[in-house]
């Protein structure tokens, strides 16, 4: 049996029908489990949304790197119980939403918490493994390379190894709504149905989602300065309050895009019932 070639136009036609005919509901969750959370790191932990810069201008890149990677490093060990409580919230907000995608039997709002609250074990484990497995995949070739003391060898091998990770990131992409929607709760098993699922369109998943947000940034951004330069003039105090709440609305806008777009990529790869199809677009 052939397997069926992702349709990009008809999965953002698709993404753009969902928002339209869950906007209420989805914007509750949105509301509460992203914005809500996202404003409160914005607020109360500036330095992991916003840094200032960790080294003067014109510094030796490489010093400049490890400036930068030592403030994140002390970022988030500095704020690392207000990070893990809010993705665990973001987390649950996630599964709770996609559950809300699903065209079988429509789940009101509680019901789509209950199967996030569900889902919230089965997705950590899931995270941990899809991770552990793409850090081993990387990590161990390329420390043998290193260790062998080429450096030509270990920047060729660590580009290649890269794509290798990506690559496996995308084939993990459906992992989520397989849990959510689908209601498989075995980690190892909804992993293999993200990779089943995505055979044959991991090249087209890969450019969408690149696509979508390369664009989605671009605007994101655009808007986020013109908005900063505004609130910049007010005052610092106001600044900090702004540029908090545009944040979150920008990492809300954008966490609720990718999960609408992955549970339409996943309702056309898996397949959905006839009343599901019409329901989309009521």
């Amino acid at each position: 049996m052939a397997k069926q070639k992702l349709d990009m136009g008809m999965a953002w036609t698709q993404a753009t029908g969902l928002i339209g005919t869950n906007r209420d509901t989805i914007g509750a969750i949105a509301g509460l489990f992203f914005f809500l959370p996202a404003l409160a790191l914005a607020l109360f932990a500036p330095e992991l949304v916003s840094p200032e810069p960790a080294a003067p201008a014109g510094a030796d890149p490489q010093v400049a790197m490890q400036a930068m990677m030592d403030q994140i490093t002390q970022a988030y060990a500095d704020n690392w119980p207000l990070f893990l409580v809010m993705t665990i919230i973001q987390f649950i907000g996630s599964m709770s939403l996609l559950a809300l995608l699903t065209d079988r039997g429509r789940p009101t709002v509680r019901e789509a918490l209950m199967i996030g609250l569900a889902s919230i074990l089965p997705y950590v484990a899931a995270q941990l493994l899809s991770t552990l497995a793409i850090a081993l995949v990387i990590g161990l070739p390329l420390g043998l390379i290193a260790a062998a003391g080429s450096p030509v060898a270990a920047v060729l091998a660590g580009l290649v190894l890269a794509l290798v990770g990506l690559y496996m990131f995308i084939k993990f992409t459906l992992t989520a709504p397989v849990i959510a929607i689908e209601g498989e709760r075995n980690p190892i098993k909804a992993l293999t149905r993200s990779w089943k699922l995505t055979k044959g369109n991991s090249v087209r998943i890969a450019l969408f989602l690149l696509l979508l947000f390369f664009t989605i940034g671009i605007i994101a951004a655009l808007v986020s300065g013109i908005i900063g330069l505004i609130f910049s003039a007010l005052g610092a105090q106001v600044a900090m309050i702004g540029n908090g709440v545009v944040s979150a609305f920008v990492n809300t806008g954008i966490g609720v895009i990718f999960l609408v777009v992955i549970g339409a990529i996943h309702r056309q790869l898996a397949g959905q019932s006839p009343e599901g199809v019409a329901a989309t677009f009521e």
